[in-house]
C-alpha cells in the first residue's frame, strides 16, 4: 500500500512539474558572471535546484565520509569485545573454581 501511495506521489509531483513548465515557457535572461543566457524560466529552475542539490551534497560528503569511518571503527570495536567476552565465557568454563583454602 505504501509503494501505490509513493507512485501516486511522484506521479503528481511529475505532473506538477510538468504544468509549471508549460505555463513558465517563457524565455528569460540570466545575467552571470561570465556572459548571458537567455533560457525558458522552467529550464533554470530546474537548473538551479539540480545545482543547489550538488552542492549540498559535496557539502555534505565530508561529514558523511566521517560517520562512516567512526562507524567502521565502532563495529571493530564491538567485535573485538564479542571475541574477548567469548573468550572469557570459555575460560570461565574451563577452569575449576577455588575451594576453601586452608585453614
Amino acid at each position: 500500500m505504501a509503494r501505490i501511495l509513493l507512485l501516486l506521489l511522484v506521479i503528481l509531483l511529475l505532473a506538477l512539474g510538468a504544468t509549471i513548465g508549460y505555463f513558465n515557457a517563457q524565455p528569460v535572461t540570466f545575467d552571470y558572471l561570465l556572459g548571458v543566457w537567455e533560457v525558458p524560466l522552467a529550464g533554470l529552475l530546474v537548473a538551479v535546484l539540480a545545482i543547489g542539490v550538488v552542492l549540498a551534497l559535496v557539502a555534505a560528503a565530508g561529514r558523511i565520509l566521517a560517520l562512516r569511518l567512526e562507524v567502521r571503527r565502532l563495529r571493530q570495536r564491538v567485535r573485538d569485545h564479542e571475541i574477548e567476552l567469548r573468550n572469557l565465557r570459555e575460560l570461565s568454563l574451563d577452569t575449576p573454581s577455588p575451594g576453601p583454602g586452608p585453614t
